[in-house]
């Protein structure tokens, strides 16, 4: 590719004089993703320096990246668009499945190829050899359901270019040479938990069409934090290449791209959040309505000895993959104002096992009270008090409720982040209900309190902002709620810590 998109013009004008000019027009298509996109597929809006240096990128390095850009830059064009059509005037033997989310949106894709080979006649007599002058009628297959087949000298069974869904409709017994993923994640497939888990069950299943040697390609834009392009990431199924819309990637940066003026109406129009996700690449909203990353506090040593203890649970019924999970903490507050968070559990249990389980707790913490969220504790106190007559250890249950909606109740934690009172281990390895080890202060961090508010799941954080209600209910009776701090001056510790602070020391070994 020429180091500039001005030199193109003079380039066009020697080849005029060229002994076999067709022959040069076809080594540049098959050479040059920008000379095919500008001059051989007649695009003249990819005239533009921003674009210029995107075909560059993609055509140094096209495959095993994620390219997430903003919404309207080019992307599909550049790469599901230009560099399919180029690859197959460089290989007509090639055969390349491209996926959506489902299979009308990938057919839409494959639609734009279609037609483009069928009506580009200075594209069709530069290839001779690999296009046909009148598809419709020559080609062995021509349609979107069927796919396109250009002139090969092999015959696999695959077309050369067909669409199909990843949710909905995949194909069967097929492998691709190419496989391009172009809008797997859509507003659809972050409606629900379980259609993220779905969406990114159905993506991996795919990867067994692609054949031996091949390549993959994924093209998108964010939709949620959650979503599966963030599930690729994390397991470096890819590796990313991230363009939003303003040069900093910050909601007042410079337009990189589109006229400024379009994109601040973009930005008054969408509305913060839709603005960070389709345009910044960013899905976490207003960064002010959330947690960030440097109020993230962490110790390696044992809790202060004089903590005053609480158990918070947060039940959730069923162990079914994409239930909500039972989150408990056990939260210390010292005499240096601090409050000291383990997260204990954050697991899918039953009634039974949930039970156990903070009985359990309470043995080993000896809190001063438990807090339980009252829409998990209808058939769970009951349980618990009858485990408690059994085992003959008895203490009270304060269940919490109240009409504030989660996402508020949650945010009455960010002053606590924020002035640098909440302290987490470094690490809590926890064995879970499918019998692996996880590091629940990992998922904390990562999965629950960077990603708030727009999390798959909220259960450890709900879970811990049930440290400041200030009312509840024992045995149907309501009362209010005082934390109680250690007194500071004589340092005297509240309960026995040395069954709390063995614990620290037993995750490090489960390592």
């Amino acid at each position: 590719m020429l180091g500039n998109r001005l030199q193109y013009p003079a380039l066009l004008d020697k080849i005029k004089d060229h002994p076999d000019p067709v022959s040069a027009l076809r080594y540049l298509c098959q050479t040059d993703l920008f000379f095919l996109l500008r001059y051989g597929l007649n695009r003249v809006d990819m005239d533009n320096d921003w674009l210029f240096d995107r075909c560059i990128e993609v055509q140094t390095s096209p495959n095993n990246h994620l390219d997430l850009w903003a919404r309207e830059h080019y992307k599909s064009t550049i790469i599901t668009f230009g560099k399919t059509i180029q690859d197959i005037l460089i290989d007509p033997n090639i055969t390349v499945g491209i996926f959506s989310h489902t299979r009308p949106i990938a057919k839409s894709f494959l639609s734009q190829i279609k037609r483009e080979l069928e009506t580009n006649r200075q594209l069709q007599a530069w290839f001779p050899d690999i296009l046909y002058a009148e598809p419709s009628k020559e080609a062995i297959r021509w349609s979107e359901d069927a796919g396109i087949i250009v002139k090969r000298s092999q015959n696999p069974k695959e077309s050369t270019v067909e669409a199909w869904g990843v949710v909905d409709g995949q194909p069967t017994s097929k492998h691709y040479t190419l496989l391009v993923y172009d809008d797997i994640v859509t507003r659809e497939s972050v409606s629900t938990p379980e259609m993220m888990h779905k969406t990114t069950d159905a993506l991996v299943t795919s990867y067994n069409l692609g054949a031996i040697g091949g390549a993959r390609r994924f093209i998108g834009t964010r939709y949620h934090f959650g979503d599966t392009y963030a599930a690729i990431m994390e397991r470096g199924t890819v590796s990313p290449r991230v363009y939003p819309a303003t040069d900093d990637g910050t909601l007042d940066g410079a337009s990189v791209f589109m006229p400024q003026k379009l994109l601040d109406e973009k930005r008054r129009d969408f509305g913060i959040y839709v603005f960070s996700t389709q345009m910044l690449q960013n899905p976490v909203a207003d960064s002010s309505q959330g947690f960030k990353r440097e109020w993230v506090n962490q110790y390696d040593r044992e809790p202060p000895e004089n903590c005053v203890w609480y158990l918070l649970v947060d039940a959730a019924n069923g162990k079914r993959k994409h239930n909500d999970y039972t989150s408990i903490w056990a939260v210390g507050l010292s005499s240096d104002g601090n409050y000291y968070c383990i997260p204990e559990v954050r697991d899918r249990l039953n009634v039974t096992e949930r039970a156990n389980r903070v009985i359990a707790l309470h043995r080993k913490y000896k809190p001063i009270e438990v807090r339980y969220e009252e829409y998990g504790s209808t058939s769970d106190v009951p349980y618990v008090k009858e485990q408690q007559e059994k085992q003959q250890y008895r203490f009270q249950i304060v269940t919490v409720g109240g009409l504030i909606g989660k996402t508020e109740r949650i945010r009455r934690l960010i002053p606590d982040f924020e002035t640098g009172k909440v302290w987490l281990p470094i690490r809590w390895i926890v064995t879970d209900y499918e019998g692996k080890g996880q590091d629940n202060v990992r998922i904390f961090i990562e999965e629950e309190l960077l990603a708030f508010p727009v999390t798959a799941h909220e259960d450890m954080l709900d879970a811990l902002a049930r440290i400041k209600e200030t009312s509840g209910k024992v045995n149907g009776s309501r009362i209010q709620l005082i934390l109680r701090w250690p007194d500071s001056e004589d340092n005297a510790p509240v309960v026995n810590t040395r069954m709390i602070y063995n614990p620290f020391k037993f995750a490090r070994q489960k390592l």
